[in-house]
């Protein structure tokens, strides 16, 4: 859920989440492991450790190893479990959105939904602290509070996932006039080797057409019988052919 819908808008914000964000990477305790963990290509079960380059028979066997076997791997400031965030961060409703499953869930306790809309505020006044002196964070903090916090009810929190992909923050105008500028810039660059290849291409086949003419002038001054017999049958019968 992070990585779809928090990482790739604060990432495309430009925006570092401080040590004080308790969902930011450097904090994740298990961050380290998970990116050095991958699925056996072609494979549905099989997962293998980078660290060790060994492979297990299932994603829960690799998370143990790395356990056992490489938790020094964990920086000392890495001290979330995100698990504890889950009824902020609607882990099973998101795993059944990234499955594309049409799961129900139980009953909706209002109260409850109140209270995770209050600790999702106040994550966001963790990760997001509305400054004056820092527009960025005060733009995120507006944009998470209204397309997710705000979302946690009874009533909306079963479409808060579809929301949220439809609308992911946008790049400013600044970042499409710098794309407009490059592509410019692409297009004049390829344009002119093309121009200049083309011209290239053509100066080599006049040299050579003019070249040829003056080796062959004087062939015309020859008589047929003799031309053959200086430049050969094969030649002759080209030229005259």
């Amino acid at each position: 859920m992070l990585n779809e819908f928090v990482y790739a808008v604060t990432d495309g914000a430009r925006y570092k989440l401080s040590d004080e964000c308790p969902i930011a990477r450097q904090r994740d305790m298990f961050y380290e492991h998970e990116k050095h963990k991958e699925r056996v290509l072609y494979s549905k079960h099989y997962w293998r450790s980078l660290y060790a380059n060994k492979v297990f028979k299932s994603e829960y066997y690799v998370d143990k190893h790395m356990e056992r076997k490489h938790a020094d791997k964990i920086p000392p400031g890495a001290n979330v479990c995100l698990a504890e965030y889950c009824d902020v961060l609607q882990c099973d409703r998101h795993s059944a959105y990234a499955r594309d499953e049409k799961k129900t869930f139980p009953w909706c306790d209002r109260k409850h939904m109140a209270d995770t809309r209050r600790a999702c505020n106040n994550l966001l006044t963790q990760c997001f602290p509305e400054q004056h002196t820092n527009a960025k964070a005060e733009r995120l903090n507006a944009y998470f509070s209204k397309y997710y916090c705000d979302q946690m009810t009874c009533d909306n929190v079963g479409g808060v996932f579809k929301l949220m992909s439809a609308h992911h923050e946008t790049p400013g105008v600044g970042y499409y006039m710098s794309l407009a500028f490059v592509l410019t810039g692409l297009f004049t660059y390829y344009a002119c080797v093309y121009t200049w290849s083309s011209g290239k291409h053509v100066s080599s086949d006049l040299k050579r057409t003019r070249s040829l003419s003056r080796r062959t002038m004087w062939i015309d001054l020859l008589p047929r019988g003799v031309a053959k017999r200086w430049l050969g049958v094969r030649h002759a019968r080209k030229k005259y052919s």
